[in-house]
């Protein structure tokens, strides 16, 4: 049985008793309490270093789970663990592939996953925050989806103003036919050995609760994806995040920068027991598609 890490930064994944106990003898919990406030959203070149090597050298576990969107960009250190060439599989509603200034961002780290010499393709599927709508496209990494590096699968359709092309419609087929949508996703993979992320924010809100605004894709959508991804390539590893836990700062910038990014609500939001319930039911249907019990 291959093996499940709970990055514990929030007690979001750690709360959820049903995937606790049933995956039990899989699980193990590194506990990352301490670096729940320095780490969320953003954390500098030597805060993330040490993090790194505290508790993510090494460790190449088949499926983490790293709580919050917050901290997404701790994939970026699970990606770099493997060395062979790969192709990531992004699902999440933002394309997180804005250029720094700060490296270890939530929505600057597919700019630093691009950089890695055995990622050769990114692709991300979802979309549907705005990020890449018209004139926002050039604030992104421009230069590696004209070199091909990274692959834009929106959901519905984005009209992005795409630098040297000009107006350009991107989507995929994913809503209109599901079986060409994944054909789509699959000839857009370039090697063998593939990561899949998933962002839960991606996910319509009967399917999930997340700490940012969230898109429409359904949930059996992600799976059907996992599953034809899994049959046709060797998935070498995969996380998740997208758990709730309400945004906290010690920071006043990452307080001014949360309010900015996130939905007006969002730091007065409070889920209900059955909204977070959602989240342990697609971690639990995300492990068994990746298990191939589906």
């Amino acid at each position: 049985m291959q093996d499940i890490c709970v990055f514990d930064f929030d007690g979001s994944v750690r709360s959820q008793s049903g995937l606790m106990q049933q995956y039990c003898d899989r699980i193990k919990v590194i506990d990352m309490h301490k670096h729940q406030h320095a780490a969320r959203l953003w954390t500098s070149p030597r805060r993330f270093e040490h993090i790194r090597q505290e508790a993510f050298s090494g460790k190449q576990p088949f499926f983490s789970l790293l709580g919050s969107g917050d901290y997404h960009h701790f994939s970026l250190a699970l990606i770099n663990e493997h060395t062979e060439p790969l192709t990531v599989v992004l699902f999440d509603n933002h394309p997180d592939w804005m250029r720094p200034p700060h490296q270890y961002h939530c929505g600057t780290w597919v700019y630093q996953l691009a950089r890695l010499p055995q990622v050769k393709r990114i692709v991300i599927v979802g979309l549907e925050s705005g990020d890449i709508n018209g004139k926002h496209f050039a604030a992104g990494d421009v230069e590696s989806h004209a070199n091909g590096k990274i692959a834009l699968l929106p959901f519905r359709a984005v009209e992005a103003m795409i630098p040297g092309r000009g107006n350009v419609s991107l989507s995929s087929k994913l809503e209109q036919d599901l079986s060409a949508g994944i054909a789509e996703i699959l000839s857009a993979i370039s090697t063998d050995n593939v990561y899949v992320s998933v962002d839960k924010d991606c996910l319509r809100s009967e399917d999930a609760c997340t700490n940012w605004e969230q898109g429409t894709l359904p949930l059996v959508v992600v799976i059907k994806c996992i599953e034809a991804i899994r049959g046709k390539h060797h998935v070498i590893g995969a996380d998740t995040v997208g758990d709730y836990s309400q945004p906290k700062f010690w920071s006043p910038l990452k307080w001014i920068g949360s309010m900015l990014d996130r939905p007006a609500n969002a730091l007065r939001f409070r889920p209900t027991a059955a909204a977070l319930r959602l989240n342990e039911v697609a971690n639990i249907q995300l492990l068994q598609a990746l298990d191939g019990n589906t």
